[in-house]
């Protein structure tokens, strides 16, 4: 096999282990978390790439969303009610 081939095929697998690794994240979650995992997917999806580079190379960002995902994972989180009166 080629080198050409070899990254070819190691790109592949590694799409294929990163797309297996959130299939069974998002299997795990709770229901009440999957609207927020959907809403960032498809922002990501309808966002530029270079928008999402622009947002994952700014340090502020990382830091912040980091943030975020460890108090989503321990549960600090607040019930969207409570925020949002009229939903």
């Amino acid at each position: 096999m080629e080198k050409n081939e070899n990254n070819a095929m190691g790109a592949i697998m590694g799409t294929v282990e990163t797309r297996n690794k959130i299939h069974n994240a998002i299997n795990g979650m709770p229901p009440e978390k999957l609207s927020a995992v959907l809403s960032f997917l498809e922002d990501l999806e309808w966002s530029s790439e270079d928008e999402t580079a622009m947002l994952m190379s700014d340090p502020g960002f990382m830091k912040d969303y980091k943030k975020a995902k460890e108090d989503i994972r321990t549960g600090k989180t607040a019930k969207l009610k409570a925020i949002r009166r009229d939903v």
